[in-house]
């Protein structure tokens, strides 16, 4: 992901110092419709699938370690999910001029609902650490534990713990791939933009996006677009997470705009939101590894979509 008209230099001091910009506070006068649910959401088995994406070394598309956390996204949903579909496609690279193999993977709860709720994240992994401080290491692929493994681990216990529970919606679990092949903007969000235009019967009503969110220290305040575009489902959300005693860690404020998977779906009219803690300082570097992440915020994120997704409309 990227910012997104902001000045870099405001970036920068995002990441390093822990600044943010200067917002003013959410409105409460729009009083959400929630349900705070509690699920059986296992912190620790969230985190295991976070170390052992890691495991298979950096998730390049085209690459041994890709093909293999793949096979492990599609075993883990198998056994707890109605359907597990994938789409797969050949992006064509305008720039490297290479085509390169991808796969969005889907795991669905409750295909015949009408109402459909999709909860996404990104498997893939950065091919190039362009924001690490050593030169030496920009060329090389990084690890990804908070930028891609955290959002996928929530997913795949989400999928365990929604198991026994039969939502009232349908649920779709969506794994985007290329989300961060880049280097520039132009070329990333690549899964996301092909469902865009290729929904089929897995179009959803409404979607939330969740990207780095297993950092220590979990902040999770409002994106700037999904509070302008789609700000009932935004409060839907941390609403419910304040009635969990998860306040803290969503505060009613709104942040930085980011580019993100959530743009092409809100282009192609599905309203979608992202849910991110992008004051990360090891974003894009090799330091994002398994022990910048905790498996409580992993559980804190489970929860909250756990119980957005057993509640009304």
């Amino acid at each position: 992901m990227t910012l997104r008209n902001i000045l870099a230099i405001l970036a920068i001091a995002a990441l390093i110092g822990g600044c943010r910009a200067d917002v003013p506070a959410v409105s409460q006068d729009r009083p959400a419709n929630t349900s705070a649910t509690r699920i059986a959401f296992d912190d620790n088995r969230a985190f295991s699938d976070l170390t052992a994406q890691c495991a298979f070394g950096p998730r390049v598309p085209g690459t041994a370690a890709h093909q293999k956390c793949a096979a492990y996204i599609e075993d883990q949903l198998k056994t707890v999910v109605d359907q597990v579909r994938t789409q797969d496609f050949t992006y064509q690279d305008p720039h490297k001029k290479i085509s390169i193999p991808m796969t969005n993977i889907f795991g669905v709860i409750n295909p015949a609902a009408s109402r459909k709720i999709m909860l996404c994240a990104h498997w893939d992994t950065r091919p190039t650490a362009d924001q690490d401080f050593d030169p030496a290491n920009r060329s090389k692929p990084i690890p990804g534990a908070d930028d891609g493994a955290s959002g996928v681990a929530v997913l795949l216990e989400l999928a365990r713990a929604l198991h026994n529970t039969h939502p009232s919606a349908c649920v779709i679990l969506a794994f985007w791939d290329g989300e961060d092949w880049g280097p520039g903007e132009d070329n990333m969000y690549i899964g996301a933009r092909y469902f865009a235009i290729h929904p089929g019967a897995l179009r959803p009503t409404e979607s939330v996006l969740i990207d780095m969110i297993g950092q220590k220290d979990l902040t999770i305040p409002l994106e700037r677009t999904s509070d302008d575009r789609f700000p009932d489902l935004c409060r839907k959300i941390w609403a419910i997470a304040a009635q969990m005693g998860y306040g803290a860690n969503f505060p009613q404020r709104v942040d930085y705009q980011i580019s993100d998977d959530h743009i092409p779906l809100i282009d192609a009219g599905i309203p979608s939101i992202d849910l991110i803690d992008f004051n990360y300082a090891p974003w894009h570097t090799l330091g994002d590894t398994p022990d910048k992440c905790s498996p409580t915020s992993l559980g804190i994120v489970g929860r909250v979509l756990g119980a957005y997704a057993l509640s009304g409309s």
